[in-house]
């Protein structure tokens, strides 16, 4: 994981003196995001899991200023799989998640977030707590335009997965998870003039 976190850095550190437009996004700017994310258990709660998710994230830029921005997301996530002891099999909701994008950076748009949603699953996660259990959640991640001024993106994160019933089943000890997490998205700017291509997928959007 500490490979893949390096990564995340040099990618940055190597994009960005080599596109000289400006990344920033305005109030209103609104994000659309399929994405598929997996990894495994680490120390502090049950070991010995693997988890493999794949959803959609729907955001919208809050509040604005040239360097950064603060968005709001909510994720739909219908698959939604633990290996454990007895797999699981389920579906996640995430209605508070906060992502705060840094823009001033030349092409590439690093970002982190902080959030938090619930799980269900056919089975207790881990083996012998509860079906149903909360996902408070971080993570840091970057989006590389496919070409200078597009607004559709590549995304790839790491994210710290904390899986908890929360106290609603005895034995409640937890599942820690670090994934790794790749999407690709699009922005939807109420400004016409700040991508080259926005697209059909942006006519949802009504200033």
């Amino acid at each position: 994981m500490r490979m893949i976190a390096a990564i995340l850095v040099l990618l940055v550190a190597g994009l960005q003196s080599s596109w000289s437009q400006s990344t920033e996004m305005v109030r209103g700017t609104k994000e659309g995001e399929t994405f598929v994310a997996g990894g495994h258990s680490v120390p502090g709660g049950r070991g010995d899991s693997g988890v493999f998710q794949a959803g959609f994230r729907f955001g919208r830029v809050l509040l604005s200023r040239p360097s950064a921005n603060l968005e709001y997301s909510i994720d739909l996530i219908p698959v939604y799989v633990i290996t454990q002891r007895q797999n699981a099999y389920g579906a996640s909701f995430t209605p508070f998640n906060l992502k705060y994008n840094f823009t001033s950076f030349r092409r590439v748009v690093p970002y982190a977030e902080l959030g938090g949603g619930v799980l269900f699953t056919n089975h207790d996660v881990p083996d012998g707590t509860n079906s149903v259990n909360f996902t408070p959640q971080a993570g840091i991640g970057v989006h590389v335009p496919i070409h200078s001024g597009s607004n559709r993106h590549l995304s790839i994160a790491l994210k710290y997965v904390h899986i908890s019933n929360a106290g609603l089943a005895v034995p409640n000890p937890g599942l820690n998870t670090v994934q790794f997490k790749i999407s690709i998205g699009h922005f939807c700017s109420p400004d016409s003039s700040a991508y080259n291509d926005q697209t059909g997928k942006c006519k949802y959007y009504r200033p």
